[in-house]
């Protein structure tokens, strides 16, 4: 029993640590990216950073306000909490934990219609960003609420002491693996093929082209959303394991902790990776630091592409942008 509480209590004060920082990291670049969104930010590529930011602080967020009731589990009683808050709770979770994924698939559908369907201008607008982050929302709050369906679904769990998805019910946990990490994987793979089938010729038809040139900063920025991905399914990694135990006997009571602390400390490396490679927001933020003027936008620093940089602004044959 002491053995337990200590685990709990090192887990809690990691989880604390790593919702910390995904607030810290996304609520700067968030403040940033909107005070300073017309003069200097204003691009398609900053309002899918938004999107994944605000993704991110959500899923901080909904994980976070069950802290209370996670001491309480270890501290007091020991006893479950109300069963409506813990499913509301575990529904958010879901919710909040497929934004994160499908983030980046809106993302790398964005960067699919600069790099290979850049004549279709209506593609790159402002409005069909809009739309298609609006659907990603649909689809994710569609998934959430379609669990209640099962009323295995969303329970206590009382190895973790934590209100989500159980793992110990294969159908519904199985569903969400596919609908939130094989599908989006298998999407990001098939899209990524068509951009490198599309470098190699626009590569071998001019090599030194600015086409060429643009899809190759395309292919960078998609292989970075693929290494991002990448480490979301690493971090399924313990909830597969625990279906899969599950299946065969049973899981021990430690992975289940270990599968939340996992996705905790893979949304703090991925808040981390957009602080540190939004190279605009860091100059904003040290120029309001120090007091010293903001390069204003449209200058050569600006204007060069950087991989997912925040002030991205991509010029293609004069394309005006709509709102």
């Amino acid at each position: 029993m002491i053995e337990n509480k200590s685990f709990h209590e090192i887990v809690c004060i990691l989880l604390l640590i790593s919702w910390l920082i995904v607030i810290l990291c996304t609520s700067t670049v968030l403040f940033i990216i909107l005070r300073c969104w017309h003069p200097h930010c204003r691009s398609v590529i900053n309002l899918h950073v938004c999107n994944s930011c605000f993704s991110l602080f959500f899923f901080a967020i909904t994980y976070s306000i069950q802290i209370p009731s996670f001491i309480q589990q270890i501290y007091i009683n020991g006893s479950p909490p109300n069963t409506l808050f813990c499913q509301i709770t575990a529904c958010l979770s879901v919710f909040s934990t497929g934004l994160v994924a499908h983030s980046c698939i809106a993302q790398a559908i964005s960067q699919f219609f600069i790099t290979v369907l850049y004549k279709h201008k209506y593609l790159l607008t402002f409005r069909i960003t809009w739309i298609i982050i609006i659907i990603s929302w649909l689809i994710n709050v569609i998934i959430a609420v379609g669990m209640f369906i099962s009323p295995y679904a969303y329970q206590y769990d009382s190895e973790s002491h934590f209100c989500t998805l159980t793992a110990h019910h294969f159908p519904t946990a199985i569903s969400i693996g596919i609908l939130f990490a094989f599908g989006p994987m298998l999407m990001l793979m098939i899209l990524y093929v068509i951009i490198l089938r599309y470098t190699i010729y626009q590569t071998r038809i001019n090599p030194n082209s600015q086409s060429t040139l643009r899809v190759r900063r395309s292919k960078r920025v998609f292989q970075n959303i693929i290494l991002t991905f990448n480490l979301y399914s690493i971090a399924g990694i313990p909830y597969i394991l625990c279906l899969i135990m599950n299946r065969i006997n049973e899981a021990p009571w430690q992975l289940y902790s270990i599968q939340v602390l996992a996705f905790s400390f893979t949304a703090a490396i991925h808040s981390i990776f957009i602080f540190i490679m939004n190279k605009k927001v860091k100059e904003i933020l040290f120029a309001k630091l120090t007091g010293q003027p903001i390069v204003a936008k449209g200058t050569r620093r600006q204007n060069q592409v950087v991989p997912n940089a925040v002030c991205y602004t991509h010029r293609i044959h004069s394309l005006k942008t709509v709102t």
